[in-house]
Formats: C-alpha cells, sequence, structure tokens
C-alpha cells in the first residue's frame, strides 16, 4: 500500500525510507488527522461532506465555467447535475468534531528565581492554540481528492506572555517558550496519579546548560517510599507487577514529546515492550527503569533550558523555556506495520494464592511497529539537518491469569526489565 501525505518538505521526502509492506493504521475509506499531540481517524463513508450541485462546462470540453460568465456563454454549455465535496460541510465537521479538542486559552507565566538558583513558577505557560478552520478545510478536500492517508492539521499559536523576576534568568537565556510536551493520564489509579506527581515535581525548575546531555534518571533519583512514591503496576518482562514509581514512564514520554518539539538530538530512547494506551499515538513513548533504561538528549541550542513541569486536570506537561535559534521541526509519521492479534490466554499455577484463586498478571494487548520520522532544519544553511528515524516494536501479549494450586507450574519469560 502506498501513502499519499500532505505538505511534506521536498528534503524529507528525499530521506524518508517507510519500512516494507508498512500499513496505514486507517480503516479503507478513512483519513488520520493529527497534531503534534493528537490524532483523529475520520471515517470518510460515514460523514456526510458532499452536496450536490449544477455544474455548468462548454459542450465537448471538461472546463469550469465561473458563475459571473454564464451569461456570455450560455448557447455553447452544458448542465449536469453532480456530487462533490461541500467545502463549507468539511469546515463545519472540522469545527464540531475537531476543533473543540484543540482549542486552548493562552495562560501567561511569572518565572521567579532567587539568588540561589531556585525557581518558582506562577501560572502555567501554556500557549493558547486554535484550529484554522478555513485553511484546514481546503486541506481537508485536496486530502480526500488525492486519497490521502494522513492530514497534519494547521494551528494557530498564541505564545504565553512571560514575565521574568530574577536577573540570573536572561543572563541564562530564559527569554521564551522553546516547546512543549503532553500527554493524557485519564483513567490512572490513584497511586499512578501520585507517582506522575511526584515524578514531575522532580523537573520543576531544573536547568539544563548549553551542549549538555540529559539524563532522565540522574535527575529523576531515588525511586522509592521514602521519596513519596506508592506501589503501582510496572512491566517486568512478561508481566505487570507492582513496584514504587508506577507510572513515571507517563513522565519520562510527556519530557520525550517536548524534546522531539524542540529539535534536540535524542540520544538514549526506548520504547515500552508493549503499546500502553496512555502514550497514545502509538510510537512516541520513552520508557525508563533507572539505572538500566533512562532517557537523555543534548541541549544544543545557544541557552540553558528551563523546564518546568505539572499537571492540569488528567493531562501531563513539560514546558522547555530558553532561546530559539529558529530551527524547523517536522515530525512525521504515523506509520504502522507488522500488526499481530494476541496470543492465546496464557495460565500459570502458583502456591503463592489459594487454591482456585485468580490473579490477572496482564491483560491482551494487540503487538504492532510503528515509524516515525523527525528533520530538524536550521537557520545556518552550513549546518547539516538532523533527521531521525523512529522505530518501535511493540508485542503481542495474550491474557495471562495466575491460579492458586498445590504446586508450582512456571511459564515465566525471562524477566527483562521494561520501565514504569
Amino acid at each position: 500500500m502506498k501513502y499519499r501525505i500532505a505538505l511534506i518538505p521536498v528534503l524529507l521526502l528525499a530521506l524518508l525510507v517507510v519500512p516494507k509492506n508498512a500499513l496505514a493504521e486507517v480503516n479503507p475509506g478513512s483519513l488520520l488527522l493529527k497534531t503534534d499531540f493528537r490524532i483523529w481517524q475520520v471515517d470518510l463513508k460515514n460523514v456526510d461532506l458532499t452536496s450536490t450541485y449544477t455544474k455548468a462546462r462548454f459542450k465537448g470540453i471538461d472546463i469550469n465555467i465561473p458563475e459571473d460568465q454564464l451569461s456570455y456563454v450560455t448557447p455553447y454549455i452544458d448542465y449536469e447535475t453532480v456530487e462533490g465535496l461541500d467545502i463549507i460541510k468539511l469546515q463545519t465537521y472540522l469545527e464540531n468534531k475537531i476543533a473543540p479538542d484543540i482549542y486552548r486559552e493562552r495562560e501567561d507565566v511569572t518565572i521567579n528565581m532567587d539568588e540561589k538558583d531556585k525557581v518558582a513558577f506562577e501560572g502555567s505557560g501554556l500557549y493558547g492554540r486554535k484550529l484554522d478552520t478555513k485553511k484546514a478545510a481546503f486541506m481537508l478536500k485536496k486530502a480526500i481528492e488525492e486519497k490521502g492517508n494522513y492530514l497534519h492539521l494547521p494551528l494557530i499559536n498564541d505564545p504565553p506572555q512571560i514575565t521574568l523576576k530574577g536577573e540570573g534568568l536572561k543572563e541564562k537565556g530564559i527569554i521564551e517558550l522553546v516547546s512543549a510536551g503532553e500527554t493524557e493520564f485519564k483513567g490512572s489509579p490513584e497511586n499512578r496519579i501520585n507517582n506522575i506527581k511526584v515524578g514531575l515535581s522532580k523537573f520543576n525548575g531544573h536547568f539544563i546548560s548549553p551542549g549538555e546531555e540529559f539524563s532522565f534518571g540522574n535527575v529523576l533519583g531515588v525511586v522509592d517510599e521514602t521519596t513519596g512514591y506508592k506501589k503501582e503496576l510496572v512491566i517486568k518482562g512478561d508481566r505487570t507487577v507492582p513496584e514504587y514509581g508506577g507510572g513515571l514512564c507517563q513522565v519520562s514520554t510527556t519530557a520525550y514529546r517536548a524534546v522531539l518539539a524542540s529539535g534536540f538530538p535524542v540520544t538514549q530512547r526506548r520504547n515500552h515492550s508493549y503499546a500502553v494506551s496512555y502514550y497514545a499515538p502509538t510510537g512516541l513513548d520513552a520508557t525508563v527503569y533507572p539505572p538500566t533504561v533512562d532517557m537523555k538528549f543534548v541541549n544544543d541550542s545557544p541557552a540553558y533550558i528551563l523546564m518546568q513541569s505539572f499537571t492540569v486536570g488528567t493531562k501531563a506537561y513539560y514546558n522547555f523555556y530558553g532561546t530559539k535559534d529558529k530551527r524547523k521541526v517536522h515530525l512525521i509519521g504515523p506509520y504502522y506495520y507488522n500488526q499481530k492479534s494476541p496470543p492465546p490466554t496464557r495460565t500459570e499455577y502458583t502456591t503463592k494464592l489459594a487454591p482456585g484463586e485468580k490473579q490477572v498478571l496482564g491483560h491482551a494487548v494487540p503487538g504492532i511497529s510503528s515509524s516515525w520520522y523527525r528533520q530538524v532544519v536550521y537557520e545556518d544553511p552550513k549546518k547539516e539537518p538532523y533527521f531521525e528515524s523512529i522505530h518501535s516494536n511493540y508485542q503481542a501479549r495474550p491474557d495471562f491469569i495466575a491460579i492458586g494450586a498445590e504446586k508450582e507450574v512456571s511459564s515465566e519469560n525471562s524477566m527483562i526489565e521494561d520501565g514504569y
């Protein structure tokens, strides 16, 4: 299956290599609408986006005639009733179904720094955003007509106003919002939410110096009950087990999204062993399990980066403040392939449970592979563009049940540490 992708830079097209046998995660007759933070699948068969209209053309020639010129050529034209995409219906659909999920008011921020470089934030610093529905409607019309699979939606962003209090901030180059990342953790249990909030607090106010390789694990520090964490499920090998810090991958994944948007080079990142719904869209997650699994990147900007990390409702956020160098970042994808159904239910018998008692050790998850592509183009023409292929393989997992018995019958696989 060939892909048609709207509005991709020419240089990226020259470098893009799609995995063999790649298939879009779209049903036939569907189209993916995407931003850097969310994807919507539109089933074109079940949406009324067309209207009938009268088409005027010269006899024997398929050329549309503007209405204001019809009176001059009436004897030479034919009329026919046709059905086609209705730009008003397209725009209305976007306004009703997509725009509300995107819209956000700008929230300004005041950054305070004392003489010991301790930082405090007043306000979230979230940039405002809204869908450019008129432009998006014309782009959607073009994408449907050309049988495209993906359309990156045009947004109108409103950067936050930043007030600085503390002379050292400007000296470090903290003058504007460089990038932001966000994820959704709706449906998380109480302990997981606690761990997400505690984890985010470890990075709030952290500085990354120019040229520094940032290590998520080093800044995160110790993860146990003494540092505020509670036990929640983590992925370890072939099962999920409760450990202190379960849910911290929500924190690392949110940071990773901000890194991707900033254009900073990623030096270490690993995806989860299977796809986790909290980290949609699939393929842009970053698991951590210090000290063996980390997420690292290099601040190759001309100034310090100041991290702000917090939650609002059921969303986690990172803001990176610093000085922009006018680099352009293009994130292309997703491509999904190697889809696999979950294996048959797996059963393990254990003496750790009362005879007949059951415990769920894992839920069925389909397997899939994903590819995204990131291109960073710098203002300096002498600096080579940075191109990154982000490939992730996710295992198919079965329903996994432990049953209490008088004798152990284990089906355990090797316990490879995966992540929080």
